[in-house]
């Protein structure tokens, strides 16, 4: 007699079933664990950054940054008008106009230290500035340069430049600093030291630097604007031998003054 076999096996339908399971499960797990490494790798730099930098993450509005670098054009082309007309005489006139309008078309150039998100730069850009950001954040780097390929502005992708890296490296951020008409910089109070060094070093006369809520402190701490002293700026270390010429909804654009020029300008004001 024959032995019975007790080992009952499932049935086919089942045993697909339950392997398909398995692989939902399988892909499932995989899912969650590759979003996990993902947001870890993307946060990281947000962690990593805060030990190598004071400087916080702050996006600036968008509108603030467009209607301050709009002042700045009009101020140019006005500055520009005044300077040619100002060595002509009436009979070339109609040259010097001519003059001033080839001068308009020289592109001026933004470069924001710190440039986050690409905010400012995307802004600078639409606006026909010759706009560099320059980003030590990866995060912030790749989420910046991913938002100009995705432009639709023909002239924002064009006009634009981000870079990744340390602003304090001279490499990364010489060459932008020297042919800049505007500089934006984050004037949080332990940096504003090697930031006031390197803009002076760095930046030529009549540079104009902008910041966002942070009243940049000035090395003559004198206000143009309020025609007072500035509270916020005396006996500030760092400062910037500038001059205050726009105060509008936080966003503040100082002119780069030389040395010589501001103590002059301020020995005037306090006599």
């Amino acid at each position: 007699m024959s032995r019975q076999n007790n080992d009952v096996l499932p049935p086919e339908g089942q045993t697909s079933t339950s392997s398909r399971s398995q692989g939902s499960s399988n892909i499932a797990l995989g899912l969650i664990g590759g979003s996990f490494v993902t947001i870890m790798a993307l946060t990281t730099p947000f962690v990593t950054m805060q030990l190598k930098s004071s400087l916080p993450y702050m996006s600036t509005p968008r509108q603030k940054v467009e209607k301050a670098l709009t002042f700045l054009s009009k101020r140019n082309e006005t500055m520009l008008a005044n300077n040619n007309l100002k060595h002509k005489d009436i009979g070339t006139t109609i040259k010097a106009r001519h003059n001033v309008s080839a001068a308009h078309q020289k592109q001026l150039h933004f470069v924001d230290l710190g440039s986050g998100d690409g905010t400012a730069v995307l802004a600078a850009s639409s606006l026909g500035w010759r706009a560099t950001g320059i980003e030590m954040n990866p995060t912030l780097w790749l989420m910046s340069s991913i938002r100009r390929l995705l432009s639709n502005n023909k002239k924002t992708r064009m006009n634009s430049e981000l870079k990744i890296g340390d602003m304090f490296d001279a490499s990364i951020s010489q060459s932008s600093l020297r042919n800049a008409n505007c500089t934006m910089i984050f004037g949080v109070a332990p940096l504003m030291p090697r930031i006031s060094n390197m803009i002076e070093t760095e930046c030529r006369t009549g540079c104009w630097i902008m910041s966002y809520r942070f009243r940049v402190p000035l090395a003559n701490g004198y206000d143009v604007v309020k025609n007072k002293k500035d509270q916020a700026s005396v006996g500030g270390s760092g400062g910037i031998h500038a001059s205050l010429i726009y105060d509008e909804e936080e966003m503040r654009i100082y002119e780069l003054n030389s040395v010589d020029t501001t103590e002059e300008d301020n020995s005037n004001n306090t006599d």
